[in-house]
């Protein structure tokens, strides 16, 4: 009697889980590239200033950058530029989340497949969906990167695994190239693969997959130039991080909960990665190798090659970054492997029904909707940095010729400002383009308000291109300042404006609230705000201080009554009416 009701209470709740998603996602999502973006520009760049050959056009197109090759990425980037005129960023970024959507629809259709109802399929939705994911969600090329690479592999996974015959092992190879040269770690699909077909005992298949991954291989470590990322120095504390944090990147979703001991954090999700490896191993291999002839129709194959890729990736990042920092592997850019582990176990546990499949999904809802609040709490903070930092740098840039939060960022790229000037990308749609004609205009010096700021400043030792020097940095802290919760405008930017008007926009870094705020009242921010600034990114002079912040009719600048005197090495706080 319920059947026909239960797919529709589904659907509605799925997609009131999406449209909330994809809701957040419009809202933080800006048309502004981040480090690794400029590469997208770089290579437009090059083959619009260069009578190039369609071979070297090629060869461009699969230089390594920072260790991998991203010939698909780079080939998605110039397609939206021919489509709209220049790379946009914001569509990456749908682009990057319909990606995500993607993966989860391969993961619903592979519990149907295993006979699963579909309302047990919520809590997956619940722990994909959220800020836990942001570096792979809210960032282009990292989340092409990632998140689409995952879809490609995840398709070449369910290609394999449900269909036979020629022209489905053409597509899961294709698919296994382009996953290849998505990402460095695309290349595992075809080991990963190899083993579905090994279990499944196509040995025909598995040969012909065998060669085809050959000459992957052959195709990209062509004239390949190795990167910081994959030179490593081998030694006993080496090994040691190795294990400790392969084991806990496997349960990195721990990372949602984190509080201030990252001891607490780097050994329970070890704990949790470890129990969840050994569990799966042997739920995998009960469930193949030991499996029962007439139940070869029913194996988890697609599973095997989610888990194989994702240990195998796993393992690449405890190489190439948690041998030498063990806390390095708690990044929000490697969210998806331990959230595909928890997937699998999720479903691992539906298929074994130690208790009640119902009441299972009813604990793992529960558990969904914690690890979504948590995610909100945990990385809402580092999401507003990133956006804020990100929009008040590039105000700076057209302004000054500077991304003023980083450190000599005129002498990073050739390419940047011709690239800028070419319309290759632009900033028209800036989030604060309302309030920048106001930004020009002088300071409102008949309703100052007065600021409390604390000033700090220090010193700090750079390695410039082999140039050891010292450079120096300032601080502002503000305890008061209100900070806007999630979706309620822009956020707080303070505005420096000399005598000359010369106009700086800086970031504010809110304050994390405590958790008893946030549990009791949905508080994810306390008043007040820092900030960091290098010295010699600022015109030496005197500053009047200001604050830009959302209202109901838009931004509104309050001037104050500080002044900031700085120049490359000083800075000073000064009270002026």
């Amino acid at each position: 009697m319920n059947k026909p009701i239960l797919p529709f209470t589904f659907l509605t709740i799925a997609l009131v889980i999406i449209g909330v998603y994809l809701y957040y996602i419009n809202l933080y999502a800006v048309n502004i590239p981040i480090t690794d973006d400029y590469d997208l520009i770089r290579v437009k760049y090059t083959l619009l200033t260069n009578d190039f050959s369609w071979w070297q056009k090629i060869k461009l197109l699969l230089e390594p950058e920072n260790d991998h090759r991203i010939l698909i990425p780079r080939s998605i980037a110039l397609v939206v530029y021919a489509i709209k005129g220049y790379i946009d960023y914001r569509t990456l970024i749908w682009i990057v989340n319909g990606s995500l959507l993607g993966i989860l629809v391969f993961w619903l259709v592979s519990f149907l497949k295993k006979g699963i109802a579909v309302w047990y399929f919520i809590p997956v939705l619940l722990w994909y969906l959220t800020p836990f994911v942001f570096d792979v969600t809210l960032w282009g090329i990292n989340g092409m990167q990632h998140t689409t690479l995952n879809l490609l592999v995840f398709a070449t996974f369910y290609v394999l695994a449900n269909y036979s015959g020629l022209f489905p092992t053409i597509a899961a190879f294709l698919l296994a190239f382009a996953a290849t040269f998505t990402n460095g770690n695309g290349f595992l699909v075809f080991p990963a693969g190899l083993t579905i077909l090994l279990l499944a005992k196509d040995w025909k298949k598995s040969v012909w997959w065998s060669i085809g991954m050959v000459v992957a291989l052959l195709a990209y470590f062509l004239n390949y130039s190795v990167g910081q990322a994959t030179k490593v120095t081998i030694s006993g504390q080496f090994i040691q991080n190795l294990i400790v944090s392969f084991a806990a990147l496997s349960g990195g979703w721990v990372a949602a909960f984190k509080g201030n001991s990252l001891g607490l954090l780097l050994w329970s999700s070890f704990a949790v990665g470890l129990i969840t490896l050994i569990t799966l191993v042997i739920w995998l291999t009960t469930n193949t190798i030991f499996a029962l002839p007439r139940a070869s129709k029913n194996k988890p194959y697609f599973w095997v090659g989610v888990f194989m890729f994702s240990v195998m990736t796993i393992g690449i990042i405890a190489v190439s970054r948690g041998g030498r920092d063990v806390y390095s592997v708690f990044t929000s850019r490697y969210s998806l492997y331990p959230l595909h582990l928890l997937t699998l176990v999720y479903a691992m546990l539906l298929m074994w029904k130690p208790i009640p499949q119902r009441w299972l999904s009813g604990l793992a809802t529960a558990f969904g909707l914690v690890f979504a609040a948590a995610s909100v709490y945990q990385y809402q903070i580092d999401v507003d940095i990133r956006r804020r930092s990100l929009v008040a740098d590039h105000y700076n840039w057209r302004q000054h010729r500077k991304l003023i939060t980083h450190f000599r960022s005129e002498l990073a790229d050739f390419f940047t400002q011709p690239a800028y000037d070419k319309g290759i990308y632009r900033f028209s749609n800036s989030p604060l383009a309302a309030a920048e004609p106001a930004l020009t205009q002088p300071a409102d010096t008949l309703s100052l308000q007065p600021l409390r700021l604390t000033l700090s400043s220090h010193s700090k030792p750079v390695d410039f291109f082999g140039h050891p020097q010292t450079v120096w940095q300032f601080t502002l802290e503000n305890n008061d300042c209100v900070q806007p919760e999630i979706g309620r405008g822009n956020g707080v930017f303070i505005v420096l404006k000399s005598p000359q008007n010369t106009i700086y926009l800086l970031p504010t870094w809110p304050n994390q609230a405590g958790k008893k705020d946030y549990l009791l009242r949905g508080k994810i921010y306390r008043p007040g705000f820092r900030v960091t600034l290098f010295n010699e990114n600022f015109k030496p002079n005197n500053y009047r201080l200001g604050l830009l912040y959302s209202t109901n009719e838009g931004e509104k600048i309050q001037y104050t009554t500080t002044i900031l005197r700085v120049d490359s090495v000083h800075t000073q706080l000064l009270t002026r009416p």
